[in-house]
């Protein structure tokens, strides 16, 4: 009976990223009606799509990218016109398959879904005060941070300075770098990440906590920037997007390190059960998922893996709702040297999914073809507990 209102929980059940979508997308001014600019936009498009799924800022370097360029129409799966400003643009689709099998033959990294959100307290210090930058002050510095953001695929929040957050937190606890109101007044919002900035006319000074689950653990990373707003703000952001791109993503056309078992304890509900599923669904890192039994409030699946454990463990905890205990501690450990798949054979190789797990849900799903292995029982288990 479970199962079946699981499935009947699937079928009734689904839902759209914008984020998902915004990153196969891009919009490029066009400075005239020509051919030949129209054909530069979609080379430009191209560079920008690759560079935000790829999560690397000189994917353009790369010589498989570069033959693939005289070529980017094959790639594009919509096309249309509109308006930036005064002027006119070119809104382009990419097909996220075929820009998957791309950086593959390119052997470069893929930072899927999801993403970490990164909380953004911004301090202007002018030249007679220091102001917190709010989600509707209407500074110019928010608008250079989303353009940026929007460029690499990072979402970010901004605190939106109600009551609440001046109560929280004053400018005093953000220029010093006092992290236990900064952490207090970043609950509400909660963000997977944390950044404080530090604006000081043509310097730009950052402090990045990556992951608010494990500051016991994680150092804070630090940065900064010269130049005006539009330049500082750029690097900034892409110094924050190659942390985490590095951190999370998976290198296409390596199988990784196998099949391994997955706990999942903690799931109180078929509520639970199904996000938590969907949810490893989408990590990167998986290739494939089958549940191998449902007992109490414990979930065990096997799972196959596109990486080395420690990105799965950095995915997994990078999720709020995910909690990392004791055992998985084995998800660090060194994995075996990895084995890079040929791509005529990947072409000719069915992804692997599960079709005879009636809980799975109905979403499309794209998971990146691996050569079949036999399975490999390791111990112990990965172990992690669902606090949705």
């Amino acid at each position: 009976m479970l199962r079946i209102f699981f499935l009947a929980l699937v079928l009734l059940i689904g839902q759209t990223s914008v984020i998902a979508a915004s990153i196969f997308n891009s919009e490029i001014v066009l400075d005239d009606s020509s051919s030949a600019t129209e054909k530069l936009a979609k080379e430009k498009a191209f560079i920008d799509v690759l560079v935000k799924v790829s999560g690397q800022s000189k994917i353009d370097e790369n010589i498989v990218i570069q033959k693939a360029l005289p070529m980017v129409s094959q790639y594009i799966t919509q096309l249309g016109y509109g308006h930036h400003g005064e002027q006119r643009s070119l809104v382009l689709g990419f097909d996220d398959i075929k820009i998957r099998m791309l950086l593959t033959q390119a052997q470069v990294t893929y930072w899927g879904l999801p993403r970490p959100e990164v909380l953004f307290w911004i301090v202007e210090d002018n030249a007679s005060s220091r102001n917190i930058v709010w989600k509707k002050s209407g500074s110019p510095l928010l608008n250079k941070l989303k353009e940026h953001a929007a460029r690499r695929g990072l979402p970010i929040l901004i605190p939106v300075g109600d009551f609440d957050d001046v109560v929280a937190i004053s400018i005093i606890d953000l220029w010093v770098g006092f992290m236990s109101p900064i952490l207090e007044a970043s609950m509400r919002y909660k963000p997977s990440g944390i950044t404080v900035v530090k604006v000081h006319g043509n310097q730009v000074n950052w402090k990045l906590l990556p992951n608010v689950t494990s500051m016991d653990n994680d150092t804070l990373i630090e940065g900064h920037a010269s130049g005006a707003p539009a330049v500082a703000f750029a690097t900034m952001v892409n110094d924050i997007s190659n942390f985490y791109a590095q951190r999370l993503g998976v290198t296409l056309g390596v199988d990784g390190t196998g099949t391994k078992q997955l706990n999942i304890s903690g799931l109180n509900s078929a509520k639970d059960f199904f996000a938590a599923e969907r949810t490893l669904k989408k990590l990167t890192s998986v290739a494939a998922l089958r549940l191998e039994s449902l007992v109490g409030d414990m979930a065990t699946f096997r799972i196959s893996l596109l990486a080395s454990k420690e990105v799965f463990h950095n995915e997994m905890v990078s999720d709020r709702r995910i909690e990392a205990t004791i055992n998985s501690e084995e998800c660090m450990l060194d994995v075996s040297a990895s084995k890079v798949l040929d791509l005529t054979t990947e072409l000719e190789v069915q992804t692997q999914v599960d079709v005879n797990n009636i809980i799975s849900d109905n979403d499309t799903m794209t998971v990146a073809p691996v050569i079949s292995t036999p399975s490999v029982e390791v111990e112990p288990a990965l172990r992690y507990k669902w606090n949705g």
